[in-house]
């Protein structure tokens, strides 16, 4: 099988790692974040960066910005190459800046997810050692009473509103009288230290370098063929997701086009965005494109402008596919796959028609991953064959922060191992069929959810689905779907049943049907199994 990677214009050159694997890079790369933006500040330093709210920010006046805070933080705060910084922060200018000067300084940016609460909250601000937090109001008190119990922290910075005992964001972005000039960061060294949401026990710290960010940023960047001048790239996917913060902030920053922030989504607000923006390019997951689309006031705004859209984070169905060429015909939407250890994207389709030519398929590599299907004894499998789906390259992360047993597990002989089932065809494109834990056994045959899923998409009154295994005496277990149904849709389980059985072998058509109004989902929009099940 010849092996076929997405077409890149950028030149690839070879390096050799210290484990002596050798590994596909981007020549001409920026070598660590902080080179990244103050690149793009010099060379488009009127071209506006940020537009949130009331916030506007040229990429001059983002540079200097930065560079004030990298300032505070390290002669206030005594921030440092390796130190851990937490941010509990929405999308929005706070976010970035703090990103970036934290990269400047080589420490480490923690990004926690909004929705934590109490003792999830406390164990990852713990676990990660962080110096200091920076927060926003609404946060606030989450975050003292979090850092209380964590002996490494210093202090807290609240953006706004600040309470007693914590600093002001505002104070750190004042002028420094003797700026701290950049760390000397090397592409290796860790940039962040990224929270999976496990589905079993504690979540897992994955360290992502400064070279797999920018390895992400710049093929999501190619992907999207952004254009300075011409593109405005919308941050719809939260910024403590891998999404939102390489393929849609670095990806933006890379090329010098504005990035556009949604604070919280609302379907209306984000049609309107897209309208009074003249958004050109996002990515999102298949649910937000979903409710795009199928939003009763989706006819009331112009959307011309969106000329480019990934999907990843989850499956996307062929019917959402079908649904964008339908109702948005001058977008061109690009189904991929990607995970947080390989930060973000790894594989992506060149064009819908692809897609659609290809049902079901996420597409190829990525000019600088590497990937393979293996089976359980670790040797490749033939085209066709079913396996785990492995990667390997500069986007792979560093490891597991503490957690040197779950790193093992994970990265063996350079390769990541996704605990995702896919396989390749003879054309070299990549197919997900699920994951490893979410496949179902019944009476000793492989179902994997993601098929039945898909029949379950092509009911015309099915809106979202998911398939989970529940426990059964006989044959292990027995398929189950959870689905919600389109505004003023009506369905029977029986229905549903028999129009699975004109499209999937008996054994995989599911024996219970439950319907709800929403399905669980954490703030990255995948929906949680584990709690289904």
């Amino acid at each position: 099988m010849t092996i076929k990677k997405v077409p890149t214009k950028h030149t690839i050159e070879n390096l050799v790692t210290p484990e002596g694997h050798t590994e596909p890079v981007y020549a001409g790369r920026p070598r660590n974040l902080g080179q990244l933006l103050d690149a793009t500040a010099n060379r488009h330093a009127r071209q506006e960066g940020f537009a949130g709210g009331e916030t506007r920010m040229s990429y001059g006046q983002i540079g200097e910005a930065v560079g004030n805070l990298a300032s505070s933080l390290h002669r206030r705060h005594g921030i440092d190459r390796g130190d851990r910084v937490v941010l509990m922060l929405r999308n929005g200018a706070e976010f970035v800046l703090s990103f970036f000067a934290l990269a400047r300084l080589g420490a480490i940016a923690v990004p926690l997810n909004t929705a934590l609460k109490g003792e999830e909250l406390a164990f990852q601000v713990q676990d990660s050692g962080a110096a200091l937090v920076i927060t926003e109001p609404e946060f606030s008190d989450l975050m003292t009473v979090a850092a209380s119990g964590a002996e490494n922290v210093k202090g807290v910075v609240v953006t706004g509103g600040t309470p007693p005992g914590a600093v002001p964001f505002a104070r750190l972005l004042q002028p420094a009288e003797r700026p701290s000039p950049p760390a000397a960061v090397s592409e290796d060294d860790a940039a962040v230290l990224m929270y999976t949401s496990g589905t079993t026990g504690k979540p897992k710290g994955a360290l992502l370098t400064h070279k797999g960010i920018i390895a992400s940023a710049m093929s999501a960047a190619e992907l999207c063929a952004l254009r300075p001048g011409h593109d405005r790239m919308l941050v719809v996917a939260p910024l403590f997701h891998i999404t939102g913060l390489a393929m849609n902030l670095c990806s933006a920053v890379c090329k010098g086009v504005p990035a556009v922030f949604v604070r919280k989504y609302k379907t209306a607000d984000v049609l309107k965005i897209i309208q009074d923006q003249k958004i050109t390019a996002m990515f999102a997951v298949p649910t937000i494109l979903w409710l795009m689309l199928n939003a009763p006031e989706f006819g009331d705004y112009n959307l011309a402008s969106l000329r480019v859209m990934a999907s990843g984070g989850a499956a996307t169905p062929d019917d959402l596919l079908r649904c964008c060429a339908a109702r948005l015909p001058g977008a061109q939407l690009k189904p991929g796959y990607g995970l947080t250890e390989a930060c973000g994207m790894t594989h992506s389709t060149a064009s819908i028609e692809e897609a659609l030519g290809r049902p079901g398929s996420s597409g190829l590599p990525l000019p600088v991953v590497d990937s393979m299907i293996a089976g359980a004894d670790g040797k490749e499998m033939p085209p066709g064959k079913a396996g785990e789906l492995l990667i390997r390259g500069c986007q792979v992360m560093k490891g597991y922060w503490k957690n040197p047993e779950a790193t093992r597990e994970t990265l063996v002989d350079g390769w990541l191992h996704t605990g995702d089932v896919a396989l390749v065809n003879e054309d070299g494109h990549y197919y997900i069929c699920d994951r490893l834990k979410d496949m179902i056994i019944r009476g000793g045959e492989n179902i994997y959810s993601l098929e039945v899923e898909n029949v379950l998409y092509r009911h015309p009154a099915v809106l979202e689905a998911a398939v989970v295994g529940v426990p059964d005496p006989v044959f292990g277990e027995q398929v189950k779907a959870v689905l919600v149904l389109r505004p003023g849709q009506k369905a029977a389980g029986e229905e549903i049943q028999e129009f699975c059985e004109q499209h999937l072998a008996r054994y995989k058509v599911p024996k219970y049907v439950e319907f709800r109004d929403a399905l669980p989902r954490n703030p990255a929009g995948k929906i949680i199994k584990g709690d289904l099940r």
